[in-house]
């Protein structure tokens, strides 16, 4: 779905409410969790996984080298209105710092300026998902979904659609349960190694 031309990939996936954006996310983590990574998300999954350590994840531990990072509503972690605050800076080293690791980061959010711009403009590949209300097997339930992708690691810039059946992946998650590692408090105590 996505070729990885690097060390470490940033994948951000935006799209309004019940457009599919935690089904893809989730589809491309169980992709690299089929090719060999680690997974680590702070959302449940229905395939071996561990909920993020936020230690872990600002401090780069080495623990999280060769894994894959998913994040779901983004924006509950780094909101673009707390640009300064020491949660988003810290957030935003990870991202910068995790091609020492070969981490891949995948997020989602609903709109693109709910999360700090930091996190943006370090972003390789943006897709934005549509829900086409279109129940294919007659379930009663819409399993046809839209991705546009656009590849910023290309110049020009290269946009790409792809339609994701979405039905054998619905019970690969639980979009219900929702972990935010990041709360003031544990932000306040954590000591950091990060080196720019």
């Amino acid at each position: 779905m996505i070729e990885n031309k690097q060390n470490n990939l940033v994948v951000g996936i935006l799209g309004t409410k019940g457009s599919g954006k935690t089904l893809l996310l989730t589809i491309l983590l169980y992709l690299d969790f089929l090719s060999g990574k680690k997974i680590y998300t702070n959302y449940e999954v229905n395939f071996p996984h561990e909920i993020i350590d936020i230690n872990k994840l600002i401090n780069l531990d080495k623990e999280l080298t060769n894994s894959t990072i998913g994040i779901t509503e983004i924006h509950t972690i780094c909101d673009s209105r707390r640009s300064g605050n020491k949660q988003n800076v810290q957030f935003s080293y990870f991202v910068l710092q995790s091609r020492h690791r070969s981490v891949n980061l995948y997020y989602d959010s609903q709109f693109n300026r709910q999360f700090d711009i930091r996190i943006r403009e370090n972003t390789d590949i943006t897709i934005v998902t549509e829900n086409l209300f279109i129940d294919s097997d007659n379930d009663g339930i819409n399993d046809i979904f839209r991705a546009v992708i656009q590849d910023k690691r290309i110049m020009p810039v290269t946009y790409k659609e792809l339609m994701v059946y979405g039905r054998p992946f619905f019970d690969k998650y639980n979009t219900d349960y929702i972990v935010n590692p990041f709360t003031m408090k544990e932000i306040k105590g954590i000591k950091t190694k990060v080196k720019e």
